[in-house]
This record gives structure tokens, sequence and C-alpha cells, in this order.
């Protein structure tokens, strides 16, 4: 997965907390995004999107522990569980935890047909894992806050054997003056079909050139993450 991934800046700011460590040697920190598991102390968890679960030891102390929130970690990897009878793979000191911002897919009706935003923006990163289809994107804006949305539509399929999932942006009459960056991750697990282990997703949405962006993804129950990359 990509270092540097952006974490929703300017008018899509997430709330970031971090902490400091000790140590005097040189930290090499691991970047991912994941799902918290537990609502305690003694339960908290992180399940990556690569499928290991990982153990906190050291973590902010300010930040608020939620079973299922989705977010993105700065961590340092303090040991590797060997022992198959611990149900985690490392034990991690987290420097930074940010929750990311998640939104179900909607389902088109004839109102929202004529009324959704069809605005420009860019896609730079795709990926689905965890039961999450997660998009990175930027856009230009100013001073108001815009919208996204990811829309299933009934009517508007483009593609045999895929699902096609619309994201859809509205600039809600802003400035299109500074470039911002946002991270949004969409549950998916309603997308599984009973008998199969594969959904194709067909993702689409409009470039800042105004012509149609597509990608082909693959969501596979429960895997590790698909991830694709755009520039």
């Amino acid at each position: 997965m990509r270092k540097n991934l952006l974490l929703l800046l300017g008018l899509l700011s997430f709330l970031v907390v971090s902490c400091e460590f000790d140590d005097e040697d040189p930290v090499y920190y691991s970047y991912t995004l994941g799902v918290v598991k537990g609502n305690t102390a003694s339960e908290f968890m992180i399940q990556t999107d690569s499928m290991h679960l990982l153990k906190p030891v050291a973590y902010p102390n300010n930040y608020t522990i939620k079973d299922g929130t989705r977010v993105f970690i700065q961590y340092v990897v303090e040991k590797e569980i060997k022992d198959e009878q611990i149900a985690y793979d490392y034990e991690v000191k987290i420097a930074a935890i940010d929750n990311i911002f998640t939104k179900d897919i909607k389902i088109a009706d004839d109102v929202l047909r004529d009324t959704i935003g069809n605005d420009p923006v860019s896609i730079s990163y795709l990926s689905t894992a965890n039961d999450f289809l997660t998009v990175e994107f930027s856009f230009f804006g100013d001073s108001k806050t815009h919208y996204f949305d990811l829309v299933y539509d009934d009517k508007n399929q483009k593609k045999e054997g895929f699902i096609t999932l619309d994201f859809h942006h509205d600039v809600n009459g802003d400035y299109q003056t500074r470039n911002y960056g946002g991270i949004i991750s969409f549950p998916i697990s309603h997308l599984q079909v009973d008998g199969q282990e594969i959904v194709k997703i067909l993702f689409t949405s409009k470039k800042m050139d105004g012509t149609p962006f597509e990608k082909e993804l693959e969501y596979k129950y429960s895997s590790e993450e698909d991830d694709v990359i755009e520039e």
C-alpha cells in the first residue's frame, strides 16, 4: 500500500491523534488502513487491510476505541507473534491513528438521478479490503463543503458480470481555487452473493478533463486488499 495516503486535507479534515516514543534509536514507521476490533483497552486490536491482526501496546491516550471504526495508522512493530495459541500477529506501538470517514452506498431513484452532483474529481487510489471499498481522491475547491457519494443505479449497469458503482462529486457552488484531497471508505459486504467468493465491480467517475474514468475491481470476501493506484 502507498505510504503517502492523503488523510482528508482541508475541507474534509480528520481528527488526528498522535503520541511520541522515547526511543533514542531511529524509528521506522509502517502505515496501513484497518478496522478497530473491541471497545476497551484490553480488547483493542486492529485488523489491517492485509488481514494481519495487530495488538497495540502503546497508542495515543486520547484515542477513543470503538469497535468497527475504520482507521489509518502509523505504527512500529514491537514483536512478531509466532505462537499459534495467540490470536494476533504483531504487537505494535501506534504513533498516530486517524479515523477514516465511512459512508453507505446510495441507491439511485428518480429524485437522486435528478439532483446528485456530477462534478470532476481525480481518483488516486482504490482498494477493496476488510469489506470496504476505499477511495482516495483530489479535487479543487475554496471554502464550501463538497459532497461525495458512491451510487448504485440499476438503470446504469455498464458491463455484464460487474456491479457498476458511480462516484459522484458535488462542488456545492464553490470556487475552484485550491487543491484538496480526501479518503472515504464505503461498506460493501452487502454486495456479497451466496455461492460466490468474488464480486466484480466497475468503478466509474468523471475525470478532471470531463472524460469518464473507469476501473475494474475485484472484491474478494474477507481477503487481503486488492489495490489499484491511479496517478
